[in-house]
């Protein structure tokens, strides 16, 4: 008789969440509403931009975004001690947040972990627009909009927006 009643109490559970997801009608209404993308495509566009700059940072940030690099973010010369080694730490986290989406599988917490990480570097960026001595003002605005279009995208996929 106990049997009976579990297996009963699970069957209704289980019917009654399958009662509560919404209808695929009203899943395109919020799409088309912005209700983001899926989760897999958000941490992936997270892994891809984490680890074009992690890679590229790791390899020799100097060389990629010092001042005569490919892509310069800075308007002096690199220290080869201290820079290059927080530069290439910094890249070797970056290259780690985006290994995970590859190593766990895209998740809600990687995705919060990456909008949290992109929220904290704004600080960095901003004063560094602030600094034309030492910075390259245009790179760092044009970087904040696409950085925040990319907190925007992981954010919403791992529920903080």
């Amino acid at each position: 008789m106990l049997f009976k009643m579990i297996v009963c109490a699970l069957a209704t559970t289980s019917a009654l969440k399958v009662g509560e997801a919404p209808k695929p009608s009203m899943q395109k209404a919020l799409a088309l509403r912005g209700g983001g993308l899926p989760l897999e495509t958000a941490s992936l566009i997270g892994a891809i931009y984490n680890g074009g700059f992690g890679v590229t940072l790791l390899a020799d940030p100097e060389k990629f975004y010092g001042k005569d690099g490919i892509m310069p973010y800075f308007s002096t010369a690199m220290c080869p001690v201290a820079q290059k080694f927080f530069g290439r730490a910094f890249g070797a986290m970056l290259t780690a947040v985006a290994a995970m989406h590859f190593l766990d599988g895209p998740s809600v917490s990687l995705c919060k972990q990456m909008a949290i990480a992109g929220i904290l570097i704004f600080l960095p960026m901003a004063l560094a627009v602030q600094d034309p001595d030492n910075f390259v003002p245009m790179m760092w605005k044009a970087q904040i909009v696409v950085h925040l279009a990319y907190c925007y995208i992981v954010g919403s996929a791992g529920g903080l927006f």
